[in-house]
């Protein structure tokens, strides 16, 4: 029962603040003509308001958590540079264990990502994306590559302090075991490494990316997700206050040492994700990853921003409940309900973008053809 009560106040606060942050980001754009750098500055605080509260929910609500590996002087220069963070993309919340991690860095604001087309129209999320200058790609590389260099040459004039950092999923579209299968075949007719635990990954747009950054941005940070237990890694189970541990990886790579070729950068990035799989590997074996562990403490942000959500929108919500249920008609209380269990609906469909089993068809679809 508190869990369904906490599941509509949650998606109720989430959606009603999200459709505020969106129409204050619409006025925002009055600023982009004059000051671009102000501009990402006021988004930067906006998206943060918003985001971070699916890092509360995860964090505050269902106790979940995420341990970091890596080198000590690498660590440290977290938060100091705009990046590109490259990652296995195998689990439903993989992004959301990127965005604690960026949480308890102050990082989260400047979060970007390389996404399909589609995303952009997510009620809400997918618009905030669009504002924050998100790349959005529709897989057809004669607009794309376009799209890659003009979002290139807007990210590299973000403000320092104001971190940006560009999240890219190398492998296209989620693992499932038949895209895995259908990976493996392309790998066999080309002679590349068959991987067992992720996908081939897409070397095209990461290659014309990195050519375009040399220069200008100064880091890749490869990350390796993976999660251990008997809970499902799943959106939908962190919504029910179930404690899930993500284990993550990371290792910083200069991107002006990287090749210089597209077919350089390319086999670089097949080599990655062939170390990767042998990590994975190893982690399913012990536990662990090779590299020094370090838990990032949690910060009260997110729980502080969640509460000031929820007393800005509840508070006239729960008044005007009041009114409806003590001396409303029945017609306007049978609306009521209605409303909420659209609202819970509607939740479940947003949801749903995050799922294994509803992941694009690009893996399937693109087998054949050549990279």
């Amino acid at each position: 029962m508190i869990e369904s009560i906490f599941y509509l106040l949650f998606v109720y606060i989430y959606l009603v603040s999200g459709l505020f942050v969106n129409f204050l980001q619409l006025c925002s754009m009055v600023i982009w003509p004059f000051n671009k750098s102000l501009y990402r500055k006021v988004n930067w605080c906006l998206v943060r308001s918003y985001w971070s509260q699916f890092t509360f929910v995860a964090e505050w609500w269902s106790g979940c958590d995420c341990i970091l590996y890596m080198h000590p002087d690498e660590r440290e220069r977290i938060a100091t540079e705009h990046i590109v963070v490259t990652m296995n993309h195998t689990y439903e919340i993989d992004w959301l264990m990127a965005w604690i991690i960026a949480e308890r860095y102050d990082l989260i604001g400047g979060t970007k990502i390389y996404g399909k087309e589609s995303l952009r129209f997510v009620p809400t999320m997918g618009w905030s994306w669009i504002f924050v200058e998100s790349i959005f790609l529709k897989r057809d590389w004669n607009k794309d590559k376009k799209r890659i260099h003009d979002g290139v040459k807007e990210l590299v004039a973000f403000p320092d302090g104001y971190w940006f950092t560009l999240l890219l999923f190398p492998e296209g579209t989620r693992y499932t075991p038949e895209k895995h299968e259908a990976s493996c075949e392309v790998a066999r007719q080309k002679g590349y490494p068959e991987l067992k635990h992720h996908l081939l990954p897409r070397t095209k747009g990461f290659a014309y990316s990195m050519q375009e950054m040399k220069g200008k941005v100064n880091a890749v940070y490869d990350c390796t997700i993976e999660f251990k237990g008997d809970v499902e890694p799943s959106l939908m189970n962190v919504l029910r206050g179930k404690k899930i541990i993500g284990h993550m990886r990371i290792r910083r790579h200069e991107i002006n040492n990287l090749p210089d070729s597209e077919e350089d950068l390319g086999v670089w990035l097949r080599d990655l994700f062939k170390e990767k799989d042998e990590l994975v590997d190893e982690f399913k074996k012990t536990g662990q990853f090779d590299l020094p562990a370090y838990h990032v403490p949690r910060k009260y942000n997110n729980l502080l921003i969640w509460l000031a959500w929820a007393i800005v929108t509840c508070l006239p919500l729960f008044y005007f409940l009041g009114q409806i249920f003590v001396s409303g008609t029945f017609l306007q209380q049978v609306f009521i309900i209605g409303f909420f269990l659209f609202m819970s609906v509607a939740a479940k469909w947003l949801i749903g973008w995050t799922e294994t089993k509803k992941g694009s068809k690009y893996g399937m679809k693109e087998k054949k053809k050549n990279k």
